[in-house]
C-alpha cells in the first residue's frame, strides 16, 4: 500500500505543481499562499466529513471534528515537510525556505501541545486553534518581508 501511495503521488505531483504554479502566476497570489490557503480547501476531503460532524452539536462529534481537523492538518503538514527536506538534502538544492519552514514547525507544536492533553475538546479551545491557521500565514509574511529570512 505505501508504494501504491508513494506511485500515485510521484504521478500526480508534478501536474499539481504545474497547475498551483500556473494559478499563482495568472492570478498574481504567491505560490506559497496559493499552496497554503487555496490548495487545502480545495482538495481536503476533510472538510465535508468535519462539516458534517460538527453540524450535529454534540460535545462528542465536536470533539471528533476537532480531532479529524488536527490530524489531517498535523499528519499533511509533517509528511510534506519530511518529503520537501528530504528532497532539499538529497538532491542538495538552494535553501531558502527558512521562514516557512519555522512557521511550520511552531504550528505542528503548538497543535500537538495542545491535543496531547486532551481527549475531549471543549468550545473554547477552537479559540485557540482556529487563529494560529492565520497567525501562521501572517509569520511567514514577517519573517519573509519584514525580517528578510529566506
Amino acid at each position: 500500500m505505501l508504494l501504491l501511495g508513494t506511485t500515485v503521488a510521484a504521478v500526480f505531483a508534478d501536474p499539481l505543481v504545474d497547475a498551483v504554479d500556473n494559478f499563482s502566476t495568472a492570478s498574481s497570489i504567491p505560490s506559497f499562499f496559493v499552496s497554503f490557503v487555496i490548495l487545502p480547501f480545495a482538495s481536503s476531503s476533510e472538510v465535508v466529513s468535519t462539516m458534517i460532524f460538527a453540524s450535529r452539536k454534540k460535545l462528542r462529534t465536536a470533539s471528533l471534528t476537532y480531532s479529524e481537523i488536527y490530524g489531517s492538518v498535523t499528519m499533511s503538514n509533517i509528511l510534506s515537510l519530511s518529503v520537501f527536506l528530504g528532497l532539499v538534502y538529497f538532491r542538495e538544492l538552494d535553501w531558502n525556505f527558512s521562514s516557512e519552514v519555522v512557521t511550520i514547525l511552531i504550528v505542528c507544536i503548538v497543535m500537538g501541545m495542545i491535543a496531547s492533553f486532551r481527549t475531549t475538546f471543549p468550545l473554547w479551545m477552537c479559540f485557540l486553534a482556529f487563529p494560529i491557521y492565520p497567525f501562521s500565514l501572517l509569520l511567514v509574511y514577517v519573517l519573509n518581508n519584514v525580517l528578510g529570512l529566506p
